[in-house]
């Protein structure tokens, strides 16, 4: 039935979409599009895309409208290839071509707002309706943003004032009790002064039903590791609210200087955070983080100068059980401040751009612990302060479709790590130097086709949880006591990389081609062994330094615009991005064994069709396929004993004593149509997750099932 109703409304819609009504909108004069003269903020030198030798994928506004996706994480992960680990209770981390994704430590991949550290790795708490675009650059990043870049940069970029004076209110409603509501308003108030002001509220009110099919072929096995009671049944504890305020000041001081000031504040209450699907031991948890963004541009025709202060504090506060109970405490809490100034001074000559710049970042945590109300515990980590100073240059040259750029960072980091008693660390102060240096070149031929290459070094500095952290599980499941222990490694080494990639591509109005093979040597790569507990004793995890890290692979971009192809002034788009690895493994110190890197896909992929008539009618069918990948099975064989040692993965260097368990590849489609009834009003239908995939991000953790939400919005 629901079936036989969407085709009913879709051609409905189609028809309606096709009668030339007085209040119909014309959003463009044609259906041609060019992203290459797009300039990219993370650059740092407002570069055009056709310019820049690294990998860019640029995420537009139709995409960003017609994705079923309310933040950041599901964005991403949907539309770019990127390895994630996501848990019900609004929480996400993503890793990029094999720097695969951590919950407990700094991300390899930075995540900017507006070109400015955005104070927090999880873009679960990132709504998407304040965002214009998002620059996703794959590939080292530290000449530009030091640490935490060595697999990519996420730039978001947030809506900015224009001419035009306009305000947005949008309402969206359906499956699990979903309601949210969005509202901006933004404009030039005079020749001199701009405001954008938004609004984003969600809450989901019941508990999200899991996925009840498999698209791809499924074994037994790989059924039993999702569980098949999970199939189709309510996941307890998933409900949440969160709301998010922004505003964004612009004051042009006159033609040369310019000042602009931004601010954003999100909460989350009451987030409920259920366990694994096999534990189903619920807790709660409260977010709230808020940002200040900075930047006063003195801006000439050949030079720009910058400087752009920004400050952050994110505190999230874990509660003991999911109760609203005056007996409820907060067993963990931590505070992350981050802050600092970014200063660049971009000077052109003739066919030469130059950029200098010095950046000073801080990065603060500190956290602490209860074990009932009232008794302190040993927190997961130490507090400590990550203090970075840095100066950086780029040359880049551009002449006849040649651009060739060059530059080097040098990094002075001071890390100091706090004593804490009942961590046993006396506390540390550890000084860093590195140099990073970076070379690219691409080349415009022909017509249309274009060759790139680029190279870059890369570093990351240990977190203070796998340095000198200690975490424990100690858990009664019914009549199984669950242990498990984490404990830090104070001798770890910082990890660097270098990465090479070189690719051709292929761009006109119509079509657009480009395949890239990049491969990366990751020195130093901290990865995680198990020591098995005998006669009762925990299983321990420790922290240590690989010998090496090898990760290789293809990634193939493609868009064709068949409408414009063929002469119709509208749009009609079939597209798809293939990121494919052909190595990942790490090879340990001591025994020289090779081993396959966790939490990473084989593969990722998405593909799709979208069509746009340039009336105020558009829809888009799209599919995200995620690879196999390997996880360290967290949770006994005696929770799901179904399973047994034989299921345990034995390939790629791991014996069954790892307990190493590899994961099935999904299939998951999302579908959305979108009319514009008026000028102003607009009404529309998404579907996520469209055949009801069962699908984990993270072992034990299933995803939401098909979700419908109907969209009403209005611009005035």
């Amino acid at each position: 039935m629901l079936k036989k109703s969407l085709w009913v409304a879709f051609a409905l819609l189609m028809f309606v979409s096709q009668i030339e009504a007085q209040d119909s909108i014309t959003i463009a004069k044609d259906g041609k599009y060019n992203l290459s003269e797009a300039k990219v903020e993370a650059t740092r030198m407002g570069m055009s895309l056709k310019s820049i030798p690294q990998k860019v994928e640029l995420i537009d506004k139709d995409k960003i409208a017609t994705i079923p996706a309310d933040n950041a994480a599901d964005l991403l992960k949907t539309i770019t290839n990127l390895d994630i680990i996501q848990y019900p209770g609004v929480s996400a981390q993503i890793g990029m071509r094999g720097f695969s994704p951590s919950a407990h430590s700094r991300s390899y991949t930075i995540v900017l707002i507006d070109g400015l550290p955005s104070g927090t790795s999880n873009l679960a708490t990132l709504p998407t309706s304040l965002i214009e675009r998002i620059e996703v650059v794959k590939g080292p990043y530290s000449l530009l943003y030091g640490t935490d870049a060595m697999g990519g940069a996420i730039n978001i970029i947030t809506q900015k004032a224009s001419d035009d004076k306009k305000a947005n209110v949008a309402l969206k409603a359906g499956s699990f009790g979903s309601v949210s509501f969005d509202g901006t308003a933004g404009g030039m108030l005079s020749e001199k002064v701009g405001l954008v002001l938004g609004f984003t509220s969600k809450a989901q009110t019941k508990d999200y039903r899991i996925g009840a099919n498999n698209l791809l072929k499924t074994t037994e096995v790989e059924k039993i590791l999702l569980d098949k009671k999970s199939y189709g049944d309510i996941y307890p504890n998933t409900t949440y609210q969160t709301n998010q305020l922004f505003g964004k000041l612009q004051y042009a001081i006159d033609t040369n200087w310019h000042i602009s000031l931004s601010s954003m504040y999100y909460a989350g209450y009451d987030i409920k955070t259920p366990g694994n699907y096999f534990t189903q031991l619920p807790g709660k948890k409260d977010i709230n983080r808020f940002n200040v963004f900075g930047s006063i541009m003195y801006k000439t025709t050949n030079n720009t100068l910058e400087v752009a202060p920004y400050f952050s504090t994110e505190d999230n506060a874990n509660y003991d059980t999911h109760e609203n109970t005056t007996t409820n405490f907060i067993s963990f809490r931590d505070n992350i401040k981050e802050f600092g100034v970014k200063t660049t001074n971009t000077l052109t000559i003739n066919n030469f751009k130059v950029l200098a710049g010095i950046d000073y970042d801080v990065w603060d945590y500190t956290s602490n612990r209860q074990s009932a109300k009232g008794t302190e515990a040993a927190p997961y980590k130490p507090n400590n302060r990550n203090q970075r100073a840095s100066g950086f240059a780029q040359l880049n040259y551009e002449w006849r479709g040649l651009s060739v750029n060059a530059g080097a960072r040098a990094n002075f980091i001071r890390y100091d790590v706090f004593k804490h008693d009942s961590l046993n660390n006396s506390g540390s102060t550890h000084n860093y130097f590195y140099f990073v240096p970076s070379l690219g070149a691409k080349y415009n031929f022909l017509k249309g086709f274009n060759v790139h290459a680029s190279a870059g070094r890369a570093f990351s500095i240990p977190d203070a949880f796998a340095t000198y952290g200690f975490y424990e599980v100690n858990t009664l499941i019914g009549t199984y006591q669950f242990r498990r222990v984490y404990v830090g490694n104070a001798d770890l080494q910082p990890e660097t990389s270098v990465t090479y990639e070189e690719g051709i591509g292929y761009g006109n109005s119509f079509l657009n081609l480009d395949i890239t093979y990049f491969q990366t040597i990751h020195d130093n790569k901290i990865v995680t062994s198990v020591h098995r507990g005998v006669s009762g004793a925990p299983d321990t995890t420790f922290y240590n330094n690989a010998k090496s890290a090898r990760m290789s692979g293809l990634e193939v971009m493609g868009a064709l615009n068949i409408a414009h192809l063929i002469g119709w002034k509208q749009k009609l788009e079939i597209y798809g991005n293939l990121t494919y690895m052909f190595v990942n493994n790490f090879t340990e110190y001591g025994t020289d064994k090779i081993k396959e890197l966790l939490y990473v896909n084989k593969a990722n992929a998405n593909f799709g069709i979208y069509y746009d008539n340039m009336k105020g009618f558009s829809t888009r069918l799209h599919a995200r396929y995620k690879g196999s990948r390997l996880e360290n099975n967290v949770i006994s064989s005696r929770l799901r004993p179904l399973l047994t040692e034989d299921n345990y993965y034995t390939g790629g260097g791991y014996e069954a004593s790892n307990k190493i368990y590899k994961l099935p590849d999904h299939l998951i489609f999302d579908y959305s149509i979108f009319y514009n009834v008026t000028r102003n009003a607009k009404i529309g239908i998404t579907i996520s997750n469209l055949f009801d995939e069962n699908y984990t991000e993270k072992d034990g953790y299933n995803m939401p099932g098909r979700s419908i939400m109907g969209h009403v919005s209005y611009s005035f």
